[in-house]
């Protein structure tokens, strides 16, 4: 990447990447290094979740006094939600925790850093992923996930519901391989035969992830009805759907 000064900015590779981040839920033995520079907190997690503060700051500013008169007064910031997949849920995860001006979180198939676990979540909270096995037979077909992921997955995610004060929800769909949470399965039909993408069908698992999705945040930003949910279970029984409720 080149900044208009002239500055340059070199792209992470994805074990660079895995080096800054698995520290976040305790897979790392050693502090990871950035630029040459031990991170302050053990992880890249906390400062990339500065993104979503800094966001918000910026959007309260504009709704405050837009200069081009454009926002102003017509942002509801009552009404923020975050969501992620992959690394973007972890840092979803992260910037809930941090911003209590998010009013509802929803993370894709991502493990929690480890201080999401100890403090949990305070605002609405959805995950949308797989079971163990799904992710092994992933494994199996397409390498990765070893078994130490799969545990931070499940174990880590479930532990930041269980303990949610308010309501959560724990959505599992079968047969969804990683890649299923994006668009790449959309991209060629080889995908599945190749083990990129799950045995789902490709329209299905998206039809399913938009659904609750749509959902959730129809749910607990516009206060749409809690029996939306009872639906969508009766509509996808294939689907592992829990809840809590206070």
């Amino acid at each position: 990447m080149v900044f208009p000064d002239g500055r340059q900015a070199a792209g992470l590779s994805v074990a660079e990447i895995q080096t800054l981040v698995r520290p976040s839920y305790g897979l790392a033995e050693r502090v990871p290094v950035l630029n040459g520079r031990a991170l302050q907190d053990g992880t890249i997690i906390p400062y990339l979740a500065q993104d979503v503060s800094f966001t918000l700051d910026q959007l309260s500013a504009l709704n405050q006094a837009d200069p081009n008169d454009i926002l102003t007064g017509r942002l509801n910031m009552e009404r923020v939600g975050s969501f992620g997949v992959s690394l973007g849920g972890i840092v979803a995860g992260e910037a809930c925790r941090l911003e209590p001006r998010v009013r509802a979180c929803l993370v894709m198939d991502a493990p929690m850093p480890s201080d999401v676990v100890q403090a949990g979540l305070q605002q609405p909270s959805m995950w949308i992923t797989r079971n163990a096995e799904t992710m092994r037979l992933e494994r199996e077909r397409a390498g990765g996930w070893p078994e130490a992921e799969i545990l931070a997955h499940q174990t880590t995610m479930r532990s930041v519901f269980e303990r949610l004060p308010g309501d959560g929800y724990f959505v599992q769909v079968p047969g969804m391989f990683h890649s299923n949470l994006t668009d790449i399965p959309s991209w060629s039909p080889l995908w599945p035969t190749l083990g990129i993408a799950g045995p789902i069908d490709v329209e299905r698992a998206h039809a399913i992830i938009n659904a609750y999705t749509l959902a959730f945040f129809d749910r607990h930003l516009k206060g749409g009805p809690a029996a939306q949910f009872d639906a969508l279970a009766a509509h996808y029984p294939d689907v592992r759907f829990e809840t809590r409720r206070p």
